[in-house]
């Protein structure tokens, strides 16, 4: 461990004789300026700390969004949030809201399709967020910001070797049509791997991926208040399958109880269209949202006794967006609306049992309509303090038909309808002092509807809603324009408290435990001056049953997949004018993977170091991850009879070149 931090350090070390901390001159972006008006914790992500933090996927924001770990099956689409210890562990419905370019982003499996190449800046907005987004957010919102259609043309590309045979390129363009109030952008990006994993019996690679991108963007901006984009995204990934190592730690990249090789394939479509209509004091906005999305499964966990598991899930979603922002001389209202069909919401799955080959033969159609009016005001009593307060009414109405046939047992049907109504306040009391700080308290409440477990031979078994009470008080700063702070201490209170399990075919259970909660603290520091980035985070959480049932049983035990404590440290410094060196150390805490907290994960650390050099828009980097070639466990199931560890990456090393044209 002392080694890893020194190496990781090496930077900072370099460049203290460096650093004058008086001459400050950089001015906050318009995104820190709403991380420091908001009276609730944003976690703000620029490209600098994108760049530094070493950030590719959507799962490398754990740790770097303090109290955040994102992790999963080992594939894009199964995707587990873990928040101020809210978590969504390996439900379909997750407790965050993503948005990409005031796009709401349909459903979760979505969330792990994003094309980190074309991004230009990510806001985590933390605690329930329903009367300031439509989009239901129980625990945060990823706010996600890409690259925009520009008025003069630009070009860029890269391309990314590194261990494994892994493989990235990207590129994109953009600029004005013949009508100069039109501005286009597209961008594609292709990448594929190895894997790390090999399949011993068939002597081939194992979790092997590809994935492709491509999006478009059309602008209309004239000189007026109107704003007018039309987007398309397309999105295709083969993961392979999920390499597990059941009951064993040992040789973590070597599956050596599969037969077979199994994939996770996945097909995401996304239109939009956003209309923003601004003056003076007032903007209106209209998203509205197209999206479909296939996931094939075949094979994709190596499940002890041979049990081959096949699911075909087909989605199709449009949303509506509306929101009007008014700003008056001591205060602002926003109002909005929102609306949501599932319009396909169809599962199938096949699973058989290789010995004796049995098939059990189930489907299910899950469909839903949510709407949301959502508003909030926020009054400036002076110069220093302002009141917010809002309110959200939601009502989600979901069906469900399933047939259920359990290895050889006679199809069952069964099917039911239910609506959740919820009203959801928010209120936030805030001091703004002359120092650029702003202390504040919140209270929100937020929630997740309810559901059924279909996988029973007689009836649906129902679980309820999951709702939280939330109360945050929060502390920012903004030292001369280039120290930010961002701090937070936290307490959420989780009634009918949703908690997963799985059987020995790897089915799941949906539990409620009567009541849970959650609490801790975190900061998030950056700096910026000349030619030195610097940034560190650091995040604590406890989060508890309080009480499971009548019978207690589970009383006091840790909520699962909830780390302990995350911290993150990093730097990037210019040498000189052309070169540069960059270090980001993370950690992930401890973690619990069942109710009865007998299946616990140790921390980790992981370092990444990099050198690159930039001259006339080319730019050339040597990089390694996970330097010290930790063997680490990032996500586990456990089952009555055994455990399934999933590793994440090694050592990698490689090299990226990208250029402007």
């Amino acid at each position: 461990m002392k080694k890893q931090i020194t190496l990781a350090l090496l930077p900072f070390a370099m460049t203290l004789s460096a650093i004058e901390l008086p001459s400050i001159m950089v001015e906050s972006s318009k995104l820190e300026d709403t991380l420091l008006e908001s009276p609730s914790t944003i976690d703000l992500l620029d490209k600098k700390k994108i760049e530094i933090s070493n950030i590719k996927n959507i799962k490398d924001l754990s740790a770097v969004v303090p109290n955040t770990n994102i992790s999963g099956l080992g594939n894009r689409t199964d995707r587990t949030f873990s928040i101020r210890g809210i978590t969504n562990y390996v439900a379909y419905e997750s407790s965050v809201a993503m948005y990409i370019d005031d796009t709401p982003v349909p459903f979760s499996y979505g969330f792990g399709m994003v094309d980190m190449s074309n991004v230009e800046s990510i806001e985590v907005l933390k605690g329930a967020q329903g009367t300031l987004f439509g989009k239901n957010a129980e625990s945060a919102v990823i706010n996600i910001y890409t690259k925009a259609p520009s008025k003069i043309f630009k070009s860029k590309a890269s391309v990314d070797y590194s261990s494994y045979n892994t493989k990235e390129f990207y590129g994109a363009v953009s600029g004005p049509t013949s009508n100069e109030e039109i501005t286009y952008a597209l961008s594609v990006t292709k990448g594929s791997s190895d894997g790390f994993s090999k399949n011993e019996i068939t002597n081939s690679n194992f979790d092997y991926k590809n994935f492709l991108s491509l999006s478009t963007k059309l602008r209309y901006n004239p000189n007026s208040p109107l704003d007018i984009s039309l987007k398309y995204s397309k999105s295709k990934s083969d993961d392979g399958a999920s390499a597990y190592k059941i009951n064993t730690k040992d040789n973590p990249f070597s599956i050596d109880n599969d037969p077979q090789n199994g994939y996770v394939k996945m097909d995401a479509d996304l239109l939009s269209l956003i209309v923003k209509y601004k003056e003076s004091d007032y903007t209106f906005t209209s998203a509205t949202t197209y999206a479909k999305e296939s996931v094939l499964k075949d094979m994709y966990v190596p499940i002890m006794g041979g049990l081959n598991l096949n699911f075909d899930i087909d989605i199709t979603e449009i949303t509506q967006e509306l929101r009007l922002k008014q700003n008056f001389d001591d205060g602002d209202l926003l109002v909005g609306a929102f609306y949501s069909d599932k319009l396909k919401f169809d599962y199938k799955e096949d699973q058989t049992l290789l010995a004796v080959n049995l098939n059990s033969l189930n489907s299910l159609e899950n469909p839903d309509r949510n709407m949301a009016l959502f508003s909030q005001y926020r009054y400036y009593f002076d110069d220093y303090y302002s009141l917010m307060a809002g309110l959200r009414y939601q009502k989600t109405e979901r069906s469900f038909s399933r047939d259920l046939n359990n290895f050889g047992a006679p199809t069952t049907h069964v099917s039911s309808a239910t609506s959740w109504t919820h009203i959801l306040p928010t209120i936030s009391l805030s001091y703004l002092g002359d120092d650029n700080s702003n202390t504040y308290l919140t209270y929100s409440q937020g929630y997740r509807p309810g559901g059924y477990n279909y996988r029973t031979s007689s009836a649906l078994v129902p679980f309820e809603p999951e709702k939280t009470d939330s109360f945050e008080l929060g502390y920012k700063n903004a030292y001369n324009k280039t120290l930010l702070l961002n701090s937070a201490v936290f307490y959420n209170i989780i009634t009918d408290n949703r908690i997963n399990t799985f059987n020995d075919t790897l089915s799941t259970t949906t539990l409620n435990a009567s009541k849970a909660d959650s609490y801790g603290l975190e900061f998030d520091v950056s700096y910026k001056k000349d030619a030195l980035n610097l940034y560190s985070t650091f995040g604590l959480t406890r989060a508890k049953i309080k009480n499971f049932n009548s019978t207690g049983q589970y009383d006091g035990k840790t909520l699962i997949d909830v780390p302990d404590m995350t911290a993150s440290l990093g730097a990037k410094y210019n040498l000189n004018k052309n070169f540069y060196v960059r270090s980001d150390l993370k950690y992930m805490g401890e973690r619990y993977y069942n109710i009865q907290n007998t299946a616990k994960e140790d921390g980790y650390t992981l370092t990444a170091i990099a050198a690159g050099f930039e001259k006339n828009s080319w730019k050339y980097e040597l990089y390694a991850d996970n330097v010290f070639d930790t063997r680490y466990v990032d996500f586990m199931i456990y089952t009555p009879t055994n455990n399934y560890y999933h590793f994440g990456a090694p050592r990698v090393i490689g090299v990226k070149v990208s250029g402007s044209f």
